[in-house]
């Protein structure tokens, strides 16, 4: 029975991870880092609570753009010998 858990639990780590190479973190972390810049040397003070939601806005939205490219790119992506490990590609999550 633990096995059937530990499995399930695989599965559920396994997807997450898929989804979250979906979001091309390396690309997002770019984007943040330049949205984090900017609010450093803005000419006023922004305030902690907008600062965080900036950065969490620009990070879903990078991630979606970066989601909507791979799904854009999935057959493209299966021919091309860099992006051919892709979760699309691989199967890993479907498109339909």
């Amino acid at each position: 029975m633990s096995g059937a858990i530990l499995s399930s639990e695989n599965s559920y780590s396994s997807t997450f991870k898929s989804f979250f190479e979906l979001m091309k973190p390396r690309v997002m972390s770019l984007v943040i880092f330049t949205a984090l810049v900017g609010i450093v040397i803005a000419p006023i003070k922004i305030n902690f609570i907008d600062s965080a939601l900036s950065l969490f806005f620009v990070a879903l939205g990078a991630g979606a753009a970066g989601a909507l490219n791979m799904w854009y790119d999935a057959e493209i992506d299966e021919i091309m010998s860099r992006t051919c490990l892709r979760p699309i590609p691989l199967g890993k999550v479907k498109t339909k």
